[in-house]
């Protein structure tokens, strides 16, 4: 029994748009106006943010094209490195990054949650960030095509939200044009533009990778994985840019900088505090569509490793009925849902950091290991401004990974050494997988 391909490029291009459209988006724009207080830097951040985020999308477009199953990351990694750089990336998503990110974002939408229904106990909160986890798993469980609908309505509804926020924004005549000339009186070296502020730039873009993990399931995959990785990321920069641009309308950075909730303030400037609330229901959307996807892709690297026969068996198990991958989906809601109860994923998230941005940057490498060794490999998408976008997405992120592990050099190696330590299970995994392959041989001789 196989994965079916039951979704199209409108569903996989709204997956990569609401993995990347989190709550960043509507918060980080007070801490870029801290550090670049000029407002052709705060707008221009984003758009340059959105054509990094563009490279990577272009250099992971033709591995996406080459490799339609899935795992994403870890089919790249795999053919590019061996089975041991797949099985690593697999290892650390299984134990912490997804079902943290799940966990995370299931606490960020209580908190959100609280402002319409408010919750007396942290007990409540926990309760029912696991119901969201529960739910959210439950709708992937009972089959591709329900969660590729839900993930649909989060982010559609999300986007006219947004959108509907922008064009009344800009057009309510509440704002001031001014706001965009006036120059701050501090002198703003360029490179500074590459600092800290870039990080949370390209931060929230990151998720921009989302339809690659769910290669085996997408119709027409050689066409529609590589154009959903560059529609979404597109349409991602053009709506980022156009927040940044209102939130400059409203207010001027002065008044934005180190303001969490920058488009509830903005919002009541331009319209009024009840508008304003519609706000933190666009975040709820977004928080929601983020979960779905991060349980949607996640579970599918588990599926692809072990069918691989490089981790446990019944984790390649499908649905006889809805043909999902339903133990990894229940094994990954059991961590997300234990995580939230002992309330240390945050921390565990912060170790791994690093190594994420190493898993982009290996697999950006990729792109050209398999150029040149396996260049006789069919390529239905092939990166347009090749090689410059490859390298410039690679040299960004190591930029990137080189900042955090100076600026945080213990959670660095700790982060490297939890990834680590999946090597002694990946030699036990596959010296079994080879001995249960030679009594095979044996019998069949």
């Amino acid at each position: 029994m196989q994965l079916k391909r039951r979704l199209n490029l409108f569903d996989a291009t709204l997956l990569v748009i609401g993995n990347v459209v989190g709550a960043g988006i509507f918060t980080t724009s007070g801490f870029l106006a801290g550090e670049l207080p000029q407002p052709l830097l705060f707008v221009a951040i984003w758009v340059i943010g959105g054509l990094l985020t563009l490279c990577g999308a272009l250099t992971y477009a033709e591995m996406a094209g080459m490799f339609p199953r899935s795992g994403g990351d870890y089919q790249f990694l795999k053919e590019a490195y061996g089975p041991w750089a797949g099985f690593l990336l697999g290892w650390v998503s299984f134990w912490v990054i997804t079902p943290g990110s799940i966990a995370v974002l299931s606490i960020a939408m209580v908190a959100y949650i609280k402002g319409f229904f408010p919750l007396h106990y942290a007990l409540s909160e926990k309760f029912l960030a696991v119901a969201i986890i529960f739910l959210l798993s439950f709708i992937n469980y009972r089959g591709v095509r329900l969660s590729g609908t839900i993930q649909d309505i989060f982010t559609l509804g999300n986007l006219l939200i947004i959108l509907a926020l922008i064009l009344g924004g800009l057009t309510s005549g509440n704002g001031n044009w001014q706001h965009f000339t006036t120059a701050s009186s501090v002198s703003l070296p360029f490179p500074k533009l590459f600092g800290p502020a870039m990080i949370a730039v390209l931060f929230t873009y990151s998720g921009w990778f989302a339809s690659a993990y769910i290669g085996a399931e997408v119709k027409n995959p050689e066409r529609n994985l590589p154009f959903s990785l560059l529609l979404g990321t597109i349409i991602v920069t053009l709506f980022y840019t156009a927040m940044n641009l209102v939130y400059l309308y409203a207010l001027p950075l002065s008044q934005l900088k180190g303001t969490v909730n920058v488009a509830q303030l903005a919002a009541k400037t331009l319209f009024n505090p009840t508008v304003a609330q519609v706000v933190s229901l666009s975040i709820i959307l977004a928080i929601s569509g983020s979960i779905n996807a991060t349980i949607l892709g996640g579970t599918r690297i588990y599926y692809a490793m072990a069918e691989d026969k490089i981790f446990w068996s019944p984790l390649k198990k499908l649905h006889p009925k809805y043909g999902t991958p339903h133990f990894s989906i229940l094994s990954q809601m059991i961590l997300a849902c234990f995580l939230v109860s002992l309330g240390t994923f945050g921390q565990l998230l912060s170790y791994v950091v690093f190594v994420m941005l190493l898993s982009s940057i290996a697999a950006g490498i990729a792109h050209f290991i398999l150029r040149l060794r396996k260049p006789g490999l069919p390529r239905p998408y092939r990166t347009k401004a090749y090689p410059i976008a490859p390298l410039l997405f690679i040299c960004f992120y190591i930029w990137i990974a080189a900042q955090i592990a100076c600026a945080r050099p213990l959670t660095s190696i700790t982060g490297l050494l939890i990834t680590l330590s999946g090597l002694p299970f990946f030699i036990w995994l596959k010296t079994k997988s080879l001995r249960e392959e030679n009594r095979m041989d044996c019998r069949t001789v």
